[in-house]
């Protein structure tokens, strides 16, 4: 703890406990600690009969006090002792006591840093930095994540809010009502009774389609004979090498917001939430067609790391769900394959059967008479993968930004995929951009958007495979500040999962009858940058 001694009586600004004790206790020992010190002795430790006081002045009548039982190790309270001092010091000015009280809460963090259970942790001051930095890593990651959904919400606001414009122009020059639904003279209906052509927009946009990588890039010959809109989707797909969209705004007179809707929404990014990853990666895979048992895998991967290169966060969570909606395979079991080759923590349900698991490797009911929901999801198996290891990541982002010394900067990014048992699809990586600065390519695999509204140029890479591995985008940019192109955010779709999981068959526990199954895999990005 951190006291301040005014007189006889002892204040503590932050203290911390480890061991079970009554506050009545604490509070004891507090009032005694500055009656039993002796004033100008050299020793900073008191024992009484069977607590031991290990303190150090750390500023001006302040002192961090070590209350421990006289069974420890001396050797060891000091070394504890003269961290804790010198790790506050760096946190806050320890000569000012309402600075400590302010930066109480990293002062506790640091504390629980240093000791874990009663026990010092393996731990010095530099690494007890870089633990400190990676919590404000972690908040910068939320705080983009939340801007980037609120610049996400007004520009929808301010989109739908132009369509309805048009709406309403497009009849009043037909001398309709705006809101009575588009059916006016023969001229505007199109065979059938459908609605008139002005409200075709709201149809075929109202939510707009995914764009898809394997369409091929519009021929610049028929750009005269598309409507705006389809102009405006040819220039969001920019061959390699071509800034379209910066070259022809003038031209062409796109709005900003038009531009908006032609970029890619980073809702999309592993650093949206997993509720909005998931709706995107939805609508971006095929449906599937649900039998009457129906297996359902989902993964969600968190990977952050740091600009030089180092691991600072890896994390897998994935969930195997089952959807029962014939009730004559209310209690089927599932025969899996696992290949742990990343020491997965694996749950099961509390009604599955854990040990027939762990021995047949098969998901079945404890109660054999029992049955599972029908037609509701229920997770019957859920793992979780931690790493520190650098090759465990499956997609590896590289980016080099080196200033000329010439008031602009070269900036190179690779990707390597180092898990070649995954396919990515429709993989965009982001990467800031000084506002109002047009980047010049120079090489690029794969294509390219520039976001002008959020200031950041999109690469886009279709697939990346075992035969598409690596990539790699070269451009230069006006500007002098290396560290204004991170972070650097990865979004893509994936069908296989990272850990090594198979559903192989589904049967029933009577006959032993094969069930036809369906079933869908999914590998979402979540949180997956370079910061």
């Amino acid at each position: 703890m951190l006291a301040v001694k005014f007189n006889i009586v002892s204040v503590a600004l932050v203290s911390r406990q480890f061991v079970e004790m009554p506050r009545t206790r604490i509070e004891g020992l507090l009032a005694s600690f500055p009656k039993l010190m002796t004033p100008g002795q050299q020793h900073t430790t008191i024992e009484t009969d069977t607590i031991r006081y290990v303190y150090q002045p750390i500023g001006e009548e302040m002192y961090a006090v070590l209350i421990t039982s006289r069974q420890n190790n001396i050797v060891q309270d000091m070394d504890i002792l003269h961290l804790i001092a010198r790790t506050v010091s760096d946190i806050c000015d320890v000569g000012d006591q309402q600075d400590v009280i302010l930066h109480g809460i990293d002062i506790i963090s640091a504390f629980d840093e240093i000791i874990s259970q009663g026990l010092r942790d393996n731990v010095d001051l530099a690494k007890l930095r870089t633990i400190m930095q990676m919590e404000s890593h972690e908040e910068k990651i939320q705080e983009i994540i939340e801007r980037n959904k609120e610049r996400e919400a007004k520009q929808e606001l301010k989109r739908k809010a132009k369509m309805f414009e048009q709406q309403r122009r497009d009849a009043a020059k037909r001398g309709t009502d705006s809101g009575m639904g588009g059916i006016g003279s023969s001229g505007s209906i199109l065979g059938g009774g459908r609605m008139s052509n002005s409200y075709e927009p709201l149809i075929t946009r109202d939510p707009e389609p995914p764009r898809s990588f394997a369409a091929a890039p519009l021929a610049p010959s028929s750009s005269a004979s598309f409507s705006s809109n389809a102009r405006g989707m040819r220039l969001g797909r920019k061959p390699k090498g071509a800034d379209v969209l910066g070259a022809m705004r003038d031209e062409v007179g796109l709005s900003q917001n038009f531009a908006d809707n032609l970029s890619i929404s980073e809702s999309a990014t592993p650093a949206a939430p997993a509720a909005a990853v998931a709706a995107v990666a939805a609508v971006t895979l095929p449906l599937v067609d649900m039998k009457g048992v129906h297996v359902q895998i989902e993964e969600h991967i968190t990977a952050i790391v740091n600009r030089d290169g180092g691991l600072e966060q890896m994390e897998v969570k994935g969930d195997l769900s089952l959807i029962v909606s014939d009730e004559a395979s209310g209690s089927v079991q599932l025969a899996v394959i696992t290949n742990d080759t990343h020491n997965a923590q694996i749950k099961t349900h509390p009604k599955i059967d854990k040990k027939r698991f762990h021995s047949d490797s098969v998901i079945a009911l404890k109660d054999a008479s029992g049955s599972f929901p029908i037609s509701q999801p229920i997770g019957v198996l859920k793992w979780r993968i931690v790493s520190n290891n650098e090759d465990d990541i499956p997609l590896t982002i590289n980016c080099w930004p080196s200033p000329t010394g010439s008031g602009s900067v070269d900036i190179n990014i690779e990707y390597e995929l180092n898990n070649t048992k995954l396919e990515l699809e429709d993989v965009v990586v982001s990467i800031p951009i000084p506002p109002g600065t047009q980047p010049t390519i120079s090489d690029v695999d794969g294509v390219y958007d520039i976001n002008r509204a959020r200031s950041t140029l999109e690469w886009q890479i279709p697939t990346i495979d075992s035969s598409n591995k690596n990539g790699s985008l070269d451009f230069s940019i006006v500007g002098d500040d290396a560290g204004a192109f991170f972070p650097v955010v990865v979004s893509f779709v994936c069908k296989k999962p990272y850990f090594d999981i198979e559903v192989t068959s589904v049967t029933s526990p009577d006959s032993q009858q094969a069930v036809e199954f369906s079933q869908n895999i999914m590998l979402i990005p979540e949180q997956y940058a370079v910061i």
